[in-house]
């Protein structure tokens, strides 16, 4: 067998691989083709490194944000029952504001019939005073016609002065020095 065997391997032919031969362009593209597997499983590499780190920072995020929430919880609490308070007084503010209208409206009217009264007794005394004052301008009238007759009747009778005797006192009188009274 063995020596079958040796027959068999004499008459094999023996193939190996020859590594083509490549032209100058072919082997720049055989390399560019050897850097660009090369730099895109660099590029895999890295974008996993940046996406791990990138979760571990979310992750820290999140942490802080969950903190502020806590602390905002309260805050929000406190702000939701500020509201409540705000709303209801302002809703009393609103009642004390529609008050304060019915009131001013029962004011004005009550103002204005009293004003009405008053302008209207104004008037009944400016009445009265034109009244009074044309009595009194009638009273005068009449005393003055009643002191001229007086006095036309002394003359006539000789019991007043003369003008001459007036003219006389009031020159004594212009003499001596007057004296006025102010009340």
């Amino acid at each position: 067998m063995l020596l079958l065997q040796l027959a068999a391997v004499a008459d094999t032919v023996l193939v190996r691989n020859v590594p083509p031969s490549r032209t100058a362009f072919e082997q720049l593209v055989f390399v560019a083709s050897g850097l660009t597997s090369l730099l895109l499983l660099l590029l895999v590499v890295l974008t996993l490194v940046g996406l791990l780190v990138l979760r571990r920072k979310a992750e820290e995020v999140h942490a802080k944000v969950d903190e502020l929430l806590q602390e905002l919880r309260p805050l929000a609490r406190n702000a939701a029952g500020m509201y409540e308070d705000v709303r209801e007084v302002a809703k009393n503010i609103n009642a004390m504001v529609d008050d304060s209208r019915d009131t001013v409206k029962v004011v004005n009217e009550n103002v204005r019939r009293s004003v009405v009264g008053l302008s209207e007794r104004v008037d009944d005394l400016s009445d009265i005073i034109g009244r009074v004052n044309a009595s009194a301008e009638r009273v005068a009238t009449v005393a003055t016609t009643t002191v001229a007759g007086l006095k036309f009747g002394a003359r006539a009778l000789g019991l007043g002065k003369g003008r001459k005797a007036k003219k006389k006192a009031r020159a004594e009188a212009a003499e001596r020095p007057r004296l006025r009274r102010r009340d």
